[in-house]
Order: C-alpha cells, then sequence, then structure tokens
C-alpha cells in the first residue's frame, strides 16, 4: 500500500472527530482503522489533542501509519483548560467534545476512541442530516428506563443518554463554560453537562449507534451493533493476547475489537512502521491508571494475568466452573 495525503479534505467526505491523549495512541488506529475499512464512503477524521497530553514523537507516528493506511485525517491542537479534571480512568481530555464541537460547526459526529465500527455505521450521517430543526443534538437511546430527571440521577447509566457518540448537526452549539463553571464536582463531569445542556434538546436514534458493550453478552446470534463502545476502566487493549481467543470464540463484545486490531495489523505487516505499531501495541498493555474501588477490578484481573505470563491460563481455567456468578463483561473469565 502506498503512502497517502492526509491533507484537509472535509469537503467531499463524512466528517468524524474524536481525540486521543499519550495513553490511546494505539487505540486509535484500531478505530480509524475501523471506521475507515468498513465505510462505502471512507470518512474524513479529525483527531484533536490538548496541549501537552500527546507528544511529538507519539503524533507522528499515528500520523505516519495513517497516511500509510489511506486513512484522510487531520490533527487539531486544543488549548488546556484547569476545569478539564481526571475523573479515575476518565481523562481531562474527554473535554475535547466541547472545545471540538466549537470549532467544527458543519455536520460532524463524534465517536470516542475506545468505540469499533462494523459495516453500516456511517448510516448515522443520513440520520443526522434528517433529525429534526429544533435537535441540536442525535444520541443513541440507552435502553433503559431513565426518567430523564437530572436531580434524580446518582451514576452515569442514569443519565439520558451517554456522551460516546454524538451526531453534531449544522446547526448553533449551546454555550458550555459558564455551566461547567457553576457545575459541582460530579461522577462523570463531562456527561453530566452534557446531558444537563442537551437532554431537553435530542433527536435519538436505535442503540446500535452507541452499544455500551456492558449491555450485550455475545453476538453468536445476532448481527453486532454498528458502533461498540467499550465503556468502563478495562479495555480490549489491556488484555494479553495469548488470551484474545477466549473472546473471539465467545463472541463477546471484546472479539470484535480484536478482530478489527487483526484487520489493521495485517494491513501494516508489510509497512516501514510495523515495528513502531508493534511497540505501541506492547506499551497499551499497561496504558492508563488502576484505582482501588470495583470499577477498576477488571482492569487488576488484566494485569495480573499479564503478570503470570503463560500461567495466567490456570487462572482462567479454575474460574470456568464459577463463571455463572462472574460479573458480565469479566474478560477472559466467560
Amino acid at each position: 500500500m502506498s503512502p497517502a495525503s492526509s491533507g484537509r479534505r472535509r469537503d467531499d467526505k463524512n466528517l468524524v472527530v474524536g481525540a486521543i491523549d499519550d495513553n490511546m495512541v494505539y487505540s486509535v488506529l484500531v478505530w480509524a482503522f475501523s471506521l475507515h475499512a468498513t465505510a462505502l464512503a471512507p470518512p474524513h477524521i479529525v483527531i484533536g489533542f490538548l496541549t501537552g497530553h500527546l507528544s511529538e514523537s507519539n503524533r507522528g507516528v499515528v500520523g505516519k501509519v495513517l497516511t500509510y493506511l489511506g486513512i484522510s485525517h487531520e490533527f487539531l491542537e486544543l488549548a488546556s483548560d484547569t476545569r478539564f479534571i481526571t475523573q479515575g480512568h476518565i481523562s481531562p481530555t474527554t473535554f475535547t467534545k466541547f472545545l471540538l464541537a466549537d470549532q467544527i460547526r458543519e455536520l460532524n459526529v463524534w465517536i470516542d476512541v475506545d468505540t469499533v465500527a462494523t459495516e453500516g455505521w456511517e448510516s448515522i450521517f443520513t440520520l443526522i442530516a434528517r433529525s429534526p430543526e429544533e435537535a441540536k443534538l442525535v444520541v443513541a437511546e440507552r435502553g433503559n428506563s431513565s426518567s430523564g430527571n437530572l436531580k434524580k440521577v446518582t451514576k452515569p447509566s442514569d443519565l439520558v443518554f451517554n456522551a460516546g457518540v454524538l451526531g453534531w448537526p449544522a446547526r448553533p452549539r449551546l454555550p458550555w463554560s459558564d455551566q461547567l463553571d457553576l457545575a459541582e464536582i460530579v461522577e462523570t463531569q463531562e456527561q453530566f453537562l452534557f446531558n444537563s445542556l442537551y437532554a431537553l434538546h435530542i433527536a435519538q436514534i436505535p442503540e446500535t449507534y452507541n452499544t455500551l458493550t456492558y449491555r450485550r453478552d455475545h453476538f453468536r446470534d445476532t448481527a453486532p451493533p454498528f458502533i461498540l463502545h467499550y465503556a468502563g476502566a478495562h479495555k480490549p487493549w489491556h488484555m494479553p493476547r495469548r488470551f484474545s481467543r477466549v473472546c473471539t470464540s465467545y463472541r463477546c463484545p471484546w472479539s470484535l475489537w480484536f478482530d478489527a486490531e487483526e484487520d489493521m495489523l495485517d494491513a501494516v505487516a508489510q509497512s516501514p512502521h510495523v515495528n513502531e505499531v508493534e511497540e505501541l501495541k506492547n506499551q497499551a498493555l499497561t496504558s492508563g491508571v488502576i484505582g482501588k474501588s470495583r470499577d477498576y477490578s477488571g482492569r487488576a484481573l488484566l494485569q495480573k494475568l499479564q503478570r503470570m505470563g503463560i500461567m495466567g491460563w490456570v487462572l482462567v481455567f479454575l474460574a470456568k466452573p464459577f463463571s455463572r456468578w462472574i460479573p458480565r463483561g469479566t474478560h477472559p473469565l466467560h
């Protein structure tokens, strides 16, 4: 595959927006590849990053690999802000959604980098374009019974919508900065702020455009969603790949990410960047932080398996008889 231009080419392409920091440089390759490879009309991808949160070397590697893959893209540096806080495994980068929405006023879709896309995902652009004029934001249904009353919210899953996939029509955005100044510190500050601003101004589309992985056990008998979102502290790239075949044989949600990763690695196998990609893959195994709360139990398990090496199979096999009591999405303990 020959190198391709990565210049700004928005006019004739669907526009996807995302953001990364130094903990997401490998995952963004799988993310961008899945969006590009599964689209009939490959999109132009804007990758935002906060000043000081993405090294020049990491940006350079990502740019070279995406260019080699023929993926139309650009980087957009954004000013850091002390109000953009770290909350558990969620980094300040998540707040770039507000900055990018202000800067990019044409129709676009924000998609979190901890997602993978399957064939048909690009139909979201038609739904955004056809959304009612009064809708300022297009979001996926949650598949729960949220009341929509933010005063009753006690956890992120109670919110009206998840902000991992945001369809932006070419309409005015709502001002957010003053609201952020006034907001109390709550769990997932950015999600709460989005819901506070937009819950009464949304058009909803089917859950398949932002399916949270904890809502699905496997895809053996059903078609996968268009966009699968790996919410939570532990991600597929944290799993030692010797255990990934447990997921792919079970066809759990993580298997879709491993499928996309395999295709991406095959595509760069003969490139001059293959060693750099392998290095990023290894670094991703230990990327991010591990806290002490229950939310990090899955992440801690993957770290333990990494340290145990091949002996980790003992833990996996010993856990099999207890699978009915193991929480869904604890990988690879299916």
